[in-house]
């Protein structure tokens, strides 16, 4: 860089023209300004990063390492065996992962069981003292459960256990190996101790990792409850935590690749929807078993240390459906409390259209009028019931039908496996059909010469394109993600994976949502991982946080 003092030396020389040397020396003036300006910029975002995180990155990508191994473990904690550095043993962890025999070790760190300061002899009567807690609960399933709702909750439970990661030696054999039934019995005491959340459909895919690391039916059942901590307003029936979820994947998308996601808001694919899964189980799907293992411990690793401030509590609230009057329906069966929601008040699209799918049912004792949440299947009829009415991008709404898993109807039961498809128009042509001969006039009132549809690019105006988006902030790293932004990283990395077929190919929603089902247990977790950390760096060291648009995006949920 030519300093002022040069530039006006070499103006002397009487080569330049009249002036030159004087706008020369203002040039160099202002570049060194500019930077100054960049260092306190630079400055600035680690400190962000290091406030939010507590980390601090040397480079922007930092290359992969191999897995933590014992030995390197006992370097971060002191002599009388607490651990000492939290942020830097996660922030080792993230750039490398764990050793598989360190991890019923590490994972219980990782999900947040431990109160700060405890020494390795006060670990293991922790986890002694929490894993008998554990099996005193686990005998008052009948005091805590009416004989109806426990059996409901059970046989629910049973038919999501026998179809979870059975592929997988420790889940393989016989259908009452000890395995499996440790993950049902796992899986009905949460149940039955939190009655707020109950059971859901995808909480199996959650615990299996745990407990085929833990081997031990108590640590895991522990180490679930820290990780549902986190967790469980996924599965809220208000669906809040996806819909946010899902508009700052929009986002993301949005400000990453604006072409792409153009390209999706002309194919009638930006609601995202084939994701759910994704978001839901936090990709643990997507990826062979002992691949998903490795990118769970990233995940958990790029969140901030979250002890608890006394122990895991291994019992949740009492129900706020029994305590309210659910409805007009206090003390209302479990079974039908999760089938159930009230109905009317909110004046949602969403809602709206969730009307169309649901069966009105009348209570015992008459009052409030309850509709059956949709299932899974019944996802893509909302989605086309809902059509363009607003942008899902800034104004997603919060359905019940949204966490579909919750309603445990019965059409969701007896399907092979739900959640392991995306959700494909049921009537809509095959593939090979051109997309221009596709009927779009969603089954609401939405008309298919609205203008609001016409504004999303209708099928109907095949030739009609959208407007360049405009590029848009990201909420910082503790609001992106409700928490955990480096997930939605990993979904990105994914998208931009997928991304040139996509596009090279014209895919549609279907031809998306059934491209994506194929790819279960398949992604490649090198280049995945890889890029979502090199997007994540580059997110981190960034000056494209922005509150308010994280709030607009999530104004409704």
């Amino acid at each position: 860089m030519a300093t002022a003092s040069g530039a006006s030396d070499l103006s002397g020389s009487g080569a330049p023209p009249p002036g030159v040397g004087a706008q020369a020396a203002a040039a160099a003036e202002e570049e060194e300004r500019e930077v100054v300006r960049v260092r306190v910029k630079v400055g600035r975002t680690l400190s962000k990063v290091q406030q939010v995180l507590s980390w601090s990155y040397g480079e922007d990508v930092k290359p992969f390492k191999p897995p933590l191994s014992d030995a390197e473990f006992h370097t971060y904690l002191n002599h009388e065996g607490q651990l000492s550095r939290p942020e830097e043993l996660r922030l080792r962890i993230y750039h490398g992962g764990v050793e598989p025999s360190l991890r019923k070790v590490v994972w219980r760190y990782l999900l947040n069981v431990y109160p700060d300061g405890l020494t390795g002899r006060e670990r293991m009567d922790y986890m002694k003292r929490k894993s008998r807690e554990y099996e005193q609960l686990k005998s008052e399933w009948a005091q805590r459960a009416n004989p109806e709702d426990l059996e409901f909750i059970r046989s629910t439970v049973l038919k999501d256990v026998l179809r979870t990661d059975r592929a997988h030696p420790y889940y393989a054999g016989p259908e009452d190996g000890p395995h499996l039934r440790a993950l049902h019995d796992l899986l009905t005491t949460y149940a039955v101790t939190h009655p707020q959340v109950s059971y859901c459909q995808g909480m199996s895919d959650l615990a299996s990792p745990i407990l085929a690391v833990m081997d031990h039916e108590g640590h895991a059942f522990v180490c679930f409850c820290g990780i549902m901590k986190r967790l469980a307003a996924n599965f809220h029936p208000d669906g809040r935590a996806m819909a946010t979820k899902f508009a700052h994947l929009k986002l993301l998308l949005r400000h990453a690749d604006p072409d792409f996601y153009q390209y999706l808001q002309e194919a009638g694919a930006d609601d995202l929807f084939f994701c759910y899964r994704w978001l839901l189980l936090e990709l643990k799907r997507e990826f062979a078993f002992d691949d998903a293992l490795r990118m769970l411990e990233v995940t958990w690793s790029s969140l901030p240390p979250d002890p608890p401030e006394h122990e895991v509590e291994l019992v949740g609230p009492p129900s706020q459906v029994a305590d309210a009057g659910f409805g007009g329906h206090r003390g209302w069966p479990v079974r039908q409390r999760h089938m159930l929601r009230p109905a009317g008040g909110g004046g949602s699209t969403f809602e709206d259209a969730v009307d169309h799918l649901a069966t009105a049912s009348q209570g015992p004792g008459g009052g409030g009028r309850l509709l059956r949440q949709a299932s899974l299947d019944g996802l893509q009829q909302l989605r086309d019931n809902m059509g363009s009415r607003r942008d899902p991008l800034v104004q997603l709404p919060h359905p019940a039908a949204l966490i579909s898993s919750k309603s445990l109807s019965e059409p969701l039961l007896n399907s092979p496996d739900p959640l392991l498809s995306s959700f494909s128009h049921p009537d809509s042509p095959s593939s090979s059909s051109p997309p221009s001969t596709q009927e779009a006039s969603p089954t609401g009132d939405m008309a298919v010469g609205s203008p609001l549809m016409q504004e999303v690019g209708s099928p109907k105006d095949p030739g009609k394109s959208l407007p360049p988006v405009p590029p848009m902030g990201l909420p910082p790293p503790q609001e992106f993600g409700r928490g955990n932004p480096f997930m939605l990283f990993l979904c990105l990395a994914i998208l931009l994976e997928h991304r040139d077929h996509i596009m090279r190919n014209g895919l549609d929603y279907n031809e998306l949502a059934m491209h994506f089902d194929r790819l279960v247990r398949k992604h490649h977790l090198g280049r995945v991982l890889r890029r979502a950390r090199a997007l994540f760096a580059d997110y981190l060291q960034s000056e494209v946080w922005d509150s308010e648009e994280g709030a607009e995006a999530t104004a409704a949920s």
